[in-house]
């Protein structure tokens, strides 16, 4: 009898157990299922203001667009930028290296003045109302960097030197660019360093090369060339901007 009723308390505590493990695996799938709930609804949320927002866009009300600005080490990144910014932090920064993200918003009123000169020939409306530029470092060590610069632009500038063509981040960029869908365009800098180049000051490139000795168009147009080529073997086709079309 003594046995026996060990043996039921046994049952009876090895009962209570099961039954409380058991109630503790459906509170567990019940939240499960709210966290679940909970992301499906405010995925849906998303998605209907995202469709929302799209129908209700304009080109009269249009955000500030953010712009990343990439390419191989000393491709003279944040020396563009300092053109339009009128500031010297390239020089400031170790080795003149860039090594961190760094964001510059410029007004409507800056965009307006920079490209007044293009302006005159190639007729444009600028309805932003400013542009948000995101510098990333070049250098091989801040791979990570680049990626999330990618990863936060609507649109992107690719810098590539003109005297070296495409290297090793330049061609890591765009590849981040790509997989990622990114829109993108191509500035090719330093065509200062051709030979005999006569210096514009503020000319847009088309009129600059204008001015220029016939030798020293066609270093540049030899230049172009190949930067095009190796572009075109990454599966980019490219052509200078006044030579597109409509």
């Amino acid at each position: 009898a003594h046995l026996g009723k060990e043996r039921a308390e046994r049952d009876r505590i090895q009962a209570l157990k099961d039954a409380e493990m058991q109630e503790q695996e459906e509170e567990m799938a019940r939240q499960e299922m709210m966290v679940v709930q909970k992301r499906e609804e405010g995925k849906k949320r998303r998605l209907e203001q995202e469709k929302a927002n799209l129908a209700a866009r304009t080109r009269d009300d249009l955000r500030c667009p953010i712009v990343v600005i990439m390419g191989h080490v000393d491709t003279g990144k944040t020396k563009l930028l300092d053109k339009i910014r009128k500031t010297n932090v390239q020089e400031g920064e170790a080795g003149g290296i860039t090594q961190q993200i760094g964001a510059t918003y410029f007004e409507k009123k800056t965009l307006l003045a920079q490209t007044a000169k293009l302006n005159e020939t190639e007729k444009f409306d600028l309805n932003l109302p400013g542009m948000l530029v995101i510098d990333t470092p070049g250098h091989e060590s801040f791979t990570n960097l680049r990626s999330r610069g990618s990863s936060l632009c609507d649109v992107a500038i690719l810098v590539i030197d003109l005297m070296h063509g495409l290297e090793q981040q330049t061609i890591e960029s765009l590849q981040m660019l790509r997989k990622r869908g990114t829109p993108f365009v191509v500035a090719l800098n330093k065509i200062d360093r051709c030979y005999d180049w006569k210096v514009c000051k503020d000319s847009p490139i088309r009129d600059a090369l204008k001015e220029q000795s016939d030798s020293t168009i066609q270093e540049f147009r030899t230049r172009s060339s190949d930067a095009k080529l190796q572009l075109q073997e990454q599966g980019v086709n490219s052509n200078i901007y006044w030579e597109m079309g409509e």
